[in-house]
């Protein structure tokens, strides 16, 4: 039985994906303590169960499941990693714990990470592109992301604090401030309390997308999305596409001089005044009062491009490039039509995968 529990509760775009891998593959040593990991690559699911309406049925064999690997590990820390609980409200993750996982109360450790605001806006940009989910101007997103509200920071992990106090421990995801500038590196840090260890295996510094891998993607979806007639199996099968597509093309060598999404300086200055206040309160609430979110807001007008970046595929392919892509549109919505949940878990990497789906 594991004495502790942590819980990695993302936040999304902040490596968490690297994190997974190592824990996936128990690619760690250590003299000092033993970790139970038993998801099969994250606890996506677990998570979905306190915050997604149609998941919420799963919700007690999930968390008995999680329960039982922890039971019977001979392991010193059980370990749930999951960036969608970026999306759960903190007193119903802790309520789960007071039904669920009762004898681990006072036994809970979590830690989050927090992006700066403008990396966090690109990023997310980038994000939902390649997985079919946005298809406006980056600016649309800036938008988008001000009335969700999803960074305004401070309010939310306040709200994560009050759930459970000094148990919950949130980091800057900013290289300088994490150890050894990795996040990886960093999060097995805390794992293990300050303790020494090894990670075994590269901790997946892959290349973010360029411009032309985003237009690419949103060109991709938009003909699938076309040709596919919509509806949820379909959106699911493309999250699937663009997930583990991008890993493709973010573990390849990066195309010499390739651009990279950035805010042009207008959008940039508009993000600066839209999140000044909170970078400045997260800084004073959480990371003692030095202006870390405040100077990597500050920064990004001088980061930013003078116009707007074109993510039209017509603005960075040919036409025989532009037919290409057009026929793995039409190939692949035949792969998907003739059978979504095969097609979503043959596009998994090997490691990944559940049982294969049957087919009725």
């Amino acid at each position: 039985m594991v004495r502790e529990i942590v819980f990695h509760l993302g936040d999304c775009k902040t490596g968490t994906t690297s994190i997974q891998s190592v824990l996936a593959s128990q690619a760690w040593q250590s003299a000092a303590a033993q970790i139970c990991y038993p998801a099969r690559f994250n606890n996506i699911p677990l998570a979905k169960t306190l915050s997604v309406e149609s998941e919420k049925k799963f919700q007690r064999k999930r968390f008995q499941a999680l329960l039982k690997d922890f039971e019977s590990s001979d392991a010193d820390i059980g370990v749930v990693s999951a960036e969608h609980f970026e999306f759960v409200d903190p007193k119903v993750l802790k309520s789960a714990i007071e039904e669920y996982l009762p004898d681990y109360v006072g036994r809970i450790r979590l830690v989050a990470y927090v992006r700066p605001h403008a990396d966090r806006l690109v990023s997310t940009f980038a994000e939902r592109s390649k997985k079919g989910l946005f298809n406006k101007p980056l600016a649309g997103m800036h938008d988008k992301l001000i009335e969700d509200r999803l960074l305004f920071y401070t309010a939310r992990f306040n709200a994560w604090r009050e759930a459970f106090g000094d148990s919950f421990t949130l980091r800057p995801f900013l290289r300088d401030e994490l150890h050894q500038g990795d996040v990886v590196q960093d999060f097995f840090r805390f794992v293990f309390s300050g303790a020494d260890f090894t990670v075994t295996q590269p901790t997946q510094q892959n290349e973010s997308l360029s411009v032309a891998d985003v237009a690419m993607m949103r060109r991709l979806h938009s003909r699938i999305r076309s040709l596919g007639g919509g509806g949820k199996p379909l959106r699911q099968a493309q999250q699937a596409l663009g997930w583990y597509l991008s890993d493709i093309l973010a573990s390849l060598p990066a195309v010499k001089g390739a651009e990279k999404p950035r805010l042009h300086r207008e959008l940039a200055h508009k993000v600066v005044e839209a999140y000044s206040a909170d970078a400045e309160m997260l800084d004073n609430q959480f990371f003692g009062g030095r202006p870390l979110m405040k100077q990597a807001l500050a920064a990004a007008p001088k980061k930013a491009v003078e116009a707007p970046q074109s993510f039209r595929a017509v603005d960075h392919f040919s036409a025989a490039e532009l037919r290409l892509i057009e026929a793995w549109a039409q190939l692949i919505s035949r792969m998907i039509a003739a059978d979504e949940s095969h097609f979503m878990w043959a596009v998994r990497p090997e490691s990944q995968r559940g049982p294969k789906p049957r087919r009725d």
